[in-house]
């Protein structure tokens, strides 16, 4: 009797990203294997020069696809329509997994580590989900925060006058059928059972995505919440095999360094961030990584 071999995993990433062509373009190397097709959004305000020297720099062997491309603003919606556009190309294609990357993410498993715990998983999805006790967002949907204000003098202006009324007790509700906000983690791993709730809640309320369209940092919110208002919400594991190390006041997070190389690899995480663009960290967890499989 002939066995037959297990088709393998079928796996998207979705990648933001925005520029560091060379940094881009290692991490799609890194990602390939099997069953791995990568979707990339490079921001509109990317320049010309930059997005083709990111064409450029694909591996040759890669499965690649470049999406239309929007402008994307810090803590804006336009963040989430990105990922959302990526996710529709994936799933014209059909996955298993999806997960969202940025352009300074980087791999501390290697791609066989990556299918075989993913494959072997019961979960529906793996993201960073928080409630307001964990994670209290509220003065980023009780008030109004139009993407196209952010930072000028007139939204500065509209959030002072809305402080004054949220001290009143006026403040905005949140649309049927939510009931809460949940946040966390920008980025996530989740299975397309979870990609489809999520889209299809997508389609069945507008209203949900009218409201998050003049909320702040919504890309910290706007999945969590959605998939917490469906049947998957009992499936998702709360974390989302990211490793990230916030610093004290700081609104990004610090980059790893080769010190932490040994951690990262060894730690239960499948993907890292951030790292800056010169490739020696992640040149090194790609030499770690290649000495223990040779060991093994």
């Amino acid at each position: 009797m002939v066995e037959q071999q297990q088709a393998p995993l079928q796996i998207a990433y979705l990648i933001l990203a925005h520029d560091h062509p060379a940094q881009l373009g290692r991490l799609v190397a890194r990602l390939q294997g099997p069953g791995v097709r990568c979707y990339l959004h490079i921001d509109a305000k990317t320049s010309d020069a930059t997005f083709a020297a990111m064409q450029a720099a694909m591996p040759a062997n890669a499965d690649v696809q470049f999406i239309a491309r929007r402008a994307c603003g810090w803590g804006g919606f336009s963040l989430v329509v990105a990922t959302l556009d990526l996710l529709a190309a994936a799933q014209a294609v059909g996955f298993d997994w999806a997960i969202l990357l940025s352009g300074a993410d980087y791999p501390v498993k290697t791609h066989a580590q990556i299918a075989a715990r993913l494959g072997a998983s019961d979960a529906l999805g793996y993201l960073d989900v928080r409630s307001q006790a964990q994670f209290d967002v509220r003065h980023r949907w009780q008030a109004f925060h139009p993407e196209s204000l952010n930072g000028k003098p007139l939204g500065k202006a509209l959030q002072k006058l809305q402080r004054g009324a949220r001290r009143l007790g006026l403040h905005r509700r949140l649309p049927t059928p939510l009931a809460q906000v949940w946040a966390g983690s920008q980025w996530w791993c989740l299975s397309a059972d979870a990609c489809k709730a999520l889209t299809d809640f997508v389609d069945r309320n507008p209203s949900v995505v009218r409201f998050f369209q003049t909320t702040s940092v919504p890309d910290e919110m706007f999945v969590q919440t959605v998939l917490m208002a469906t049947c998957v919400a009992p499936h998702l594991v709360k974390h989302n095999h990211h490793a990230i190390r916030w610093q004290a006041d700081a609104w990004s997070p610090a980059t790893f360094e080769t010190e932490d190389v040994a951690e990262l690899v060894s730690g239960p995480t499948l993907f890292a961030r951030k790292f800056t663009a010169d490739g020696n960290v992640t040149a090194l967890i790609d030499q770690t990584l290649a000495t223990r499989q040779s060991v093994a």
